[in-house]
């Protein structure tokens, strides 16, 4: 029988590469878990995504096909209202699928850390707990960045009426980005610790201040992934989505390509790319997550050991 390799530690010092790879040994190792639990909990908001991709694309088709014949206002009036209606749709569901994976993840992250039989055996029933603070503790991530953008956006505005020299502003802009960084591992501080919020947000900016560059390099590596895979599940929808467009269009063969088996198949592919869009999402999440463990280790480490060496001074 082949030996069990080494538990996946998420509190430990590690290099850039070997952060990549505890990320990508936790997905080789729980492969069959996560994509169970993912298709369990994100496959049927995939299937409502499906709808108002397709409906989201059918509204700009119908306000594309105007701009090139005759402008009817009250045909444009409800294309108009179908895209604001399916995006809005769009929009909430991708949140929620969001929050539910993030949750997900990092629920079997922790507990995969916290049990000597790593997630042999676990259920879904034996994460619900877990699952429901996550998702709460998501949502209130959610509501207090948007009172951090608004802040932030009122205060570059102000600053935009008083500064009129754009370089003075562009800098502001800049260091905005700059201090947003730390914020990526502002979700797993605040999911894998019990502490407050506000705690959760101060400990972020500490910890990612000094382990910066490590987020970005992470963040951009991850993200590229994901985007390969995300293209790849997209390309079989967007040309699909496309031949329609152009049938349409030139009004040639068009009963082919807008029949009910044709638009059950680009329903199908817009599932399939939206569920592709959560599967890519897991490599970021699980790359933040151990850039985090990786920072608390080596941070917090430090302050201990820094505490026990002035002992003997209190």
């Amino acid at each position: 029988m082949e030996a069990q390799k080494p538990k996946i530690a998420l509190y430990a010092q590690r290099s850039f590469g070997e952060k990549l790879t505890a990320a990508f040994d936790f997905i080789k190792e729980n492969s069959k878990l996560l994509m169970k639990f993912t298709t369990y909990l994100i496959l049927p908001l995939c299937l409502l995504q499906g709808l108002s991709l397709n409906g989201l694309m059918s509204g700009a088709m119908a306000l594309g096909d105007m701009t090139g014949g005759s402008f009817d206002s009250s045909v444009a009036g409800s294309s108009v209202m179908m895209l604001v209606t399916y995006y809005s749709l769009y929009a909430v569901l991708y949140l929620l699928g969001t929050v539910m994976l993030t949750s997900l993840v990092y629920a079997l992250v922790r507990t995969y850390n916290e049990r000597e039989e790593r997630l042999e055996g676990v259920t879904l029933g034996m994460l619900k707990p877990l699952l429901f603070r996550n998702v709460r503790r998501l949502f209130l991530i959610a509501i207090v960045g948007v009172l951090l953008v608004l802040l932030v956006g009122g205060v570059a505005g102000f600053l935009v009426t008083i500064i009129p020299v754009m370089i003075l502003v562009s800098l502001f802009v800049l260091l905005v980005i700059v201090v947003s960084v730390p914020l990526a591992i502002w979700a797993p501080v605040y999911l894998f610790e019990d502490i407050h919020i506000m705690d959760a947000l101060k400990k972020a900016y500490r910890l990612g201040f000094a382990t910066w560059g490590g987020i970005v390099l992470i963040s951009i590596v991850m993200g590229f992934i994901a985007l390969i895979l995300q293209g790849v599940t997209m390309i079989p929808w967007y040309i699909g989505t496309i031949v329609k467009y152009i049938f349409v269009m030139t009004d040639t063969g068009g009963g082919a390509t807008v029949s009910v088996g044709y638009n059950f198949m680009l329903y199908l592919l817009a599932v399939v790319q939206a569920f592709g869009v959560y599967l890519s999402m897991i490599f970021s999440l699980l790359g933040l997550a151990y850039q985090y463990g990786h920072a608390s280790e080596k941070i917090d480490y430090v302050m201990v050991e820094n505490d026990i060496d002035n002992f003997d001074k209190l």
